[in-house]
């Protein structure tokens, strides 16, 4: 079965101002970059793509299913999906397997499993050693690598990352790329919303570039980097 996101003359309005789209193409196959500066709309997008943001206009199918059909509709295609937010959102009562577990106890998994899934997801993310560590106890790179493992631990078909980058070191940065780029790029998609697309230029199948809420290039990674419009947003030479 073809499993794809698709976002069909997507608009997002905040205040009588779009600040997104409109937008439409298939966006869940492979590994798309989506880059841009501050408030260009990237993270608009995945909220949208995962109904979190509801659209002004147009609509969003994850494999064919309209997030806007009916909640039960959306909570199917929400299963699917898997969020990482620019900001951690974790819970800063939980330890760090309790905050990893906590999307597989709520989809019905059995505790003892659960903690399981979650430890190996804390090891692949670097985190062995802190399974029982409160979020407040982690340095900002060590809780942004646990949010990771939160997302990543339901092992859902596509992977939204907001700036999953941000707050850690080169080494690591590679590391954790590397692994989501493993575990998705070549089944289901991987969509990376990143402020500054250098490490991902490389490695993605596809490049989205919004500016302004709009979509300033699209196409083959190399191809839209040697744009130049694209390589001053980002302050490089155009090839």
């Amino acid at each position: 079965m073809t499993t794809l996101i698709e976002a069909r003359e997507l608009s997002v309005s905040l205040g009588g101002r779009t600040i997104l789209g409109p937008l439409s193409g298939e966006l869940g196959a492979g590994v798309l970059l989506v880059a841009g500066p501050a408030q260009c709309g990237k993270t608009t997008l995945l909220k949208a793509l995962c109904a979190l943001v509801r659209p002004s206009a147009g609509s969003v199918t994850v494999d064919g299913v309209d997030l806007a059909s009916s909640p039960e509709a959306a909570q199917k295609a929400r299963s699917l999906l898997g969020m990482v937010f620019q900001n951690d959102a974790l819970f800063d009562s939980l330890d760090a397997t309790a905050n990893v577990a906590l999307p597989l106890l709520r989809r019905g998994v059995a505790r003892p499993e659960a903690l399981e899934r979650a430890r190996e997801a804390l090891a692949q993310v670097g985190l062995a050693g802190h399974e029982q560590a409160l979020p407040e106890r982690l340095s900002g790179g060590m809780r942004k690598r646990l949010g990771l493992a939160r997302a990543i631990v339901a092992r859902p078909r596509y992977l939204l990352a907001d700036d999953p980058f941000a707050g850690l070191d080169p080494g690591t940065v590679a590391r954790m790329r590397d692994l989501l780029v493993g575990m998705w790029g070549g089944k289901g998609g991987l969509i990376m919303a990143l402020a500054d697309p250098a490490p991902m230029w490389e490695v993605c199948t596809e490049a989205l570039i919004l500016d302004g809420g709009k979509v300033a290039a699209r196409g083959e990674p190399r191809q839209v980097r040697g744009e130049a419009r694209v390589a001053s947003l980002f302050g490089e030479a155009a090839a």
